[in-house]
């Protein structure tokens, strides 16, 4: 396997970015039919993403984002977790040279929590 450098991925315009996004925007309706929360998008703060990355140092090389989903009550102004509708989300979690997530917990229900991946970001619509 190829090592990751860091410069993985590729910066795209602002209307190819549009493009990818449409097909997916299209679909809020449908996911709304399913009894389900529709996110168009998430935001995390750069202050977040340093705090994930600082006891790292040079082992992260860069993210890995993988879908997950919640249950989610967004019927105030403020998300409530473990209740409500399905809600698709966002986990994003550091990744080293080789490919490997760095988490120390992860998948070992043992484990004391770490501050190893970055979910939970404010959602739009609702904050946009």
């Amino acid at each position: 396997m190829a090592k990751f450098t860091g410069n993985e991925g590729r910066l795209i315009s602002a209307l190819a970015a549009k493009a990818l996004m449409e097909p997916h925007q299209a679909k809020e309706k449908a996911i709304h039919a399913r009894g389900e929360n529709y996110i168009k998008a998430e935001f995390f703060g750069i202050n977040t993403f340093n705090k994930l990355i600082e006891p790292l140092g040079d082992n992260c090389v860069g993210f890995r984002v993988y879908y997950g989903a919640q249950n989610e009550d967004h019927e105030g102004d403020e998300p409530v977790f473990g209740k409500g509708k399905p809600t698709s989300r966002l986990v994003i979690v550091p990744v080293d040279a080789n490919g490997r997530d760095i988490t120390k917990g992860m998948g070992h229900k043992d484990m004391p929590a770490d501050d190893d991946a970055m979910a939970g970001g404010p959602t739009c619509p609702s904050h946009c």
